[in-house]
């Protein structure tokens, strides 16, 4: 092929492209010579190409690397689509167990604060003079005996 597209010596003193063919056969080469050449040549570039047969291969296995791609991919997928759903479902959970957790604090909190206003209201009611234990008599005259008073 590189004799085919090398520049051919000139044979009638005009200047020929390097790219075409020659006009005439060189004069140190037969026509039957060159033209033989030129078909093997022809031959072995035709030999090179790439066929229909050769893109229909190539297409199949580009076609059958691109499935086992997708399917490793939607195996990915799926596994991930698997781990996404238990991880919202344990979202759920535990946002449950939050709002659960929130409503017993806050239950815990109203009784804190009731238990809170029962001991002061009793701590108040202990601190007045005017407590009386059923049972226990009161001195005559009506009125009760302080320690450490004189009546």
């Amino acid at each position: 092929m590189d004799g085919f597209v090398q520049t051919q010596p000139e044979s009638s003193g005009e200047a020929s492209s390097p790219n075409m063919a020659p006009t005439a056969p060189s004069p140190r080469e037969p026509h039957g010579a060159a033209l033989e050449r030129i078909g093997d040549e022809l031959r072995t570039m035709a030999a090179a190409m790439v066929t229909k047969t050769d893109l229909l291969v190539l297409t199949t296995t580009i076609q059958d690397a691109l499935r086992a791609e997708m399917a490793g991919i939607r195996a990915e997928v799926t596994a991930q689509t698997g781990r996404i759903q238990e991880l919202e479902q344990s979202q759920g959970t535990h946002a449950a167990r939050h709002q659960a957790t929130d409503t017993a604090l806050a239950r815990q909190g109203e009784l804190l604060l009731h238990m809170r206003r029962s001991v002061e209201d009793l701590d108040n009611r202990s601190r007045r003079c005017n407590i009386r234990v059923q049972g226990v008599h009161e001195h005559e005259g009506g009125g009760r005996r302080h320690h450490g008073h004189s009546n």
